[in-house]
């Protein structure tokens, strides 16, 4: 069953929440919270005028957009961990990123484009951290993982999602092209040598806002042109960020290397559950030699590379939620707890709990108010 919940509705709760509590909500939370007090309509709300909303200028357009209605399956209530960003039937989708929720690492199996509309943010990748500013245009390819955060409430991006499986089909003659997008995602898409972000800085232009906006507002169309018009504007957006652009920069985390690229990728989205040989076999490697492709490549041997993996994501459960070890054991690929505890202390030389206890008494001494 779908339901339909406006922008405004559920950055109000995001707010309140964050006001009575002083913590920053999951949002599945918030839309089960707005779930059971009914605050959401059944039906579909109809399609809207985007004409109008496009000509708006830029404070009254971000006051209008609070009114649209987001539609959401029931899954994210019960399975919000099986909840896709771009629906099944979709190859791609424009979505609102709202202030105020919980942050953490994550990855998905399709390229995220955020431009910056309005503010700032922080991108997370990998090891790296760095502010983006107003007009950077910033692509992250998929099975890399990541996090942008608004720094504050009068920050705005509009997140692009495209399928990794439908870009080549959908924007095929993007590829064509010898300019720095079309190197990217060729790269990337052909499973080469390849950067994991590209970060375009381009002028904070009115052509670019406007096709940002119609993008945007393309999705709460709800009828069978939606995608056919949103591949025409994510053309004319590209278009005109290379006929903008004064500065690029491409990150690539490993070392250069014809076979290791793939490799990594598929390790960091499935390292909970991924064995040497369930990757040899994929790969068409013995396990010697994919062996020591990882080593080569990573510095790591394929257990150290899994256990680090696993520790990292660990050490953001234990800094950012409540979860019991057990949960988190469990969460982070363990078959028991006891073994998740015995790794963690070798890794990080300490105990969860100790670690977790020493994490929160340097933060209330940091940040005491």
């Amino acid at each position: 069953m779908n339901f339909y919940i406006s922008i405004g509705e559920i950055q109000d709760h995001i707010e309140e929440y964050h006001r009575v509590t002083g913590e920053a909500p999951d949002f599945p939370f918030i839309l089960h919270q707005i779930y059971t007090q009914k605050h959401y309509l059944k039906e579909f709300p109809g399609t809207i005028d985007t004409s109008s909303l496009i000509r708006l200028e830029d404070d009254d357009f971000l006051k209008e957009i609070r009114k649209l209605y987001f539609y959401f399956s029931d899954k994210i209530l019960h399975i919000p961990e099986r909840f896709d960003i771009v629906p099944p039937n979709a190859g791609l989708t424009v979505v609102y990123q709202f202030w105020g929720c919980k942050d953490f690492i994550h990855l998905h199996d399709c390229f995220e484009i955020d431009y910056v509309y309005r503010g700032q943010c922080e991108l997370t990748f990998l090891d790296e951290q760095q502010i983006l500013t107003e007009g950077d245009f910033c692509i992250l390819s998929p099975f890399t993982r990541h996090n942008v955060t608004l720094l504050n409430k009068d920050s705005y991006i509009f997140p692009i999602y495209i399928k990794e499986s439908t870009f080549s089909k959908l924007f095929f003659p993007l590829l064509s092209s010898d300019d720095i997008l079309s190197d990217f995602f060729r790269k990337i898409l052909s499973s080469s040598e390849e950067a994991n972000y590209l970060l375009i800085k381009t002028d904070a232009s009115c052509e670019i806002k406007d096709l940002v906006k119609k993008l945007f507002l393309e999705n709460f169309r709800y009828d069978n042109y939606v995608e056919r018009c949103n591949i025409y504007w994510i053309n004319l957006l590209f278009v005109y960020v290379l006929r903008s652009y004064h500065i690029y920069q491409q990150f690539s985390y490993y070392k250069s290397g014809p076979d290791h690229i793939p490799i990594v990728r598929y390790i960091q989205s499935h390292y909970k559950t991924v064995t040497l040989p369930i990757l040899a076999e994929r790969f068409h490697y013995s396990v010697p030699y994919l062996s020591k492709i990882i080593k080569e490549n990573t510095g790591k041997n394929f257990t150290q590379l899994i256990k680090t993996l696993k520790m990292k994501e660990a050490l953001e459960y234990l800094e950012k939620t409540d979860l019991s070890i057990e949960e988190i054991s469990e969460k982070t690929g363990y078959n028991s707890a006891d073994h998740f505890y015995r790794v963690f202390k070798e890794y990080q030389g300490i105990s969860p709990q100790q670690y977790r206890k020493e994490f929160l008494k340097k933060r209330a001494e940091n940040f005491p108010w």
